[in-house]
């Protein structure tokens, strides 16, 4: 039952997440899904919203895809117990399509996350996933012109604290 479980996620972040295969949603996720995660399937940055049933979950790995065409996903570690199958994954990918209001920036992200998943009859029932949505954001808006304002601004905070001691 485990290795069944660990690989129905396994199929998750292979097939429907990295080769964007959404037809594999039908086969391995349950009509009633829920995914409480960052980033709403409209693309708005919600804390912890929900994405409903497959549709919203091919909505969700759209938004994604089309704004991160290279989205690469790595499972760290999967460990499986009773239903239950957590996942501990790495996404990175470059941003050369809209994503929320952002419009491309040819930026690259790295960004770690867990999921947990439920599984049930053979089918992932719901899933909660926690990512540093904020880190992910930075790494869009981190240009060269906003890292050298913020190196000049922590340069002239430094000289000073260092002409004015405390």
């Amino acid at each position: 039952m485990y290795d069944t479980n660990k690989h129905l996620l396994v199929r998750h972040f292979e097939e429907v997440l990295n080769q964007g295969q959404l037809d594999v949603i039908d086969e391995i996720y349950a009509d009633s899904y829920v995914l409480d995660a960052p980033v709403q399937t409209d693309g708005s940055a919600q804390a912890h919203g929900q994405t409903l049933g497959r549709d919203g979950l091919k909505r969700r790995v759209t938004l994604f895809r089309t704004a991160f065409p290279d989205i690469h996903f790595t499972v760290e570690n999967l460990i499986a117990e009773e239903d239950k199958v957590v996942v501990q994954y790495r996404f990175a990918g470059t941003q050369t399509g809209a994503f929320r209001e952002l419009q491309p920036t040819g930026n690259a992200i790295d960004v770690g996350g867990i999921l947990i998943a439920r599984v049930a009859d053979g089918k992932i029932e719901s899933a909660y996933s926690v990512f540093d949505g904020g880190d992910m954001m930075r790494q869009l808006q981190h240009t060269e012109h906003h890292r050298n304002t913020l190196e000049i601004f922590i340069g002239t905070l430094f000289e000073r604290v260092q002409h004015h001691p405390a």
